[in-house]
């Protein structure tokens, strides 16, 4: 396993096995059932922690080793919000400056904090690239509608189509019009 970074520690008093065995363990793991959630691989790997169940350190130190190992894409909860520390990244990578010049729809779905919603639109405009994250693609206006963000403004009147990429290229040509 070979890696830019070390492979995260284990607390000795929690667990019986090493970072590496853990890995290897989680790998094994994913392999034979094809996914996995932190409390499920502890019930079946219970001889490697020193007492039965994950309690929130060691589930942290699980799941540093599953992103170190690349495992992360399968499990259940990944980027499940309070669930995944993955969530807590992306939602600290989303920030107010980055969102400030896209639609008004993905501006409110950011403050009503539907990260993920927002994640999709910067993904797909390459504004982020948040790790084991598989963006779907921005919403349309018509699901954002549906949803409750639209809050169309002359930009969006503006928009030739009905997708979100578009506001960008509709700002300009309404900015450049104002100015003939």
């Amino acid at each position: 396993m070979s890696r830019d970074k070390e492979i995260p520690a284990l607390d000795e008093e929690e667990w019986t096995s090493t970072s590496e065995e853990v890995a290897k363990e989680l790998k094994l793991f994913v392999e034979e059932f094809g996914s996995f959630t932190p409390e499920l691989f502890a019930e079946v790997n219970f001889h490697l922690l020193r007492r039965t169940g994950l309690i929130k350190s060691t589930q942290n130190e699980l799941c540093e080793i599953s992103i170190y190992s690349k495992t992360c894409p399968n499990c259940d909860l990944l980027y499940v919000a309070k669930k995944c520390p993955l969530w807590y990244r992306l939602y600290k990578m989303v920030t107010w400056d980055i969102v400030k010049r896209a639609p008004p729809c993905i501006r409110l779905a950011y403050a009503k904090k539907t990260i993920k919603t927002v994640t999709n639109y910067l993904a797909g405009v390459n504004l982020v690239n948040p790790l084991f994250f598989k963006s779907r693609g921005a919403p349309s206006c018509n699901v954002l509608r549906r949803w409750g963000y639209c809050n169309s403004n002359e930009y969006c009147r503006a928009m030739k189509t009905d997708r979100t990429y578009e506001y960008n290229a509709a700002r300009e040509r309404v900015k450049i019009s104002r100015n003939l």
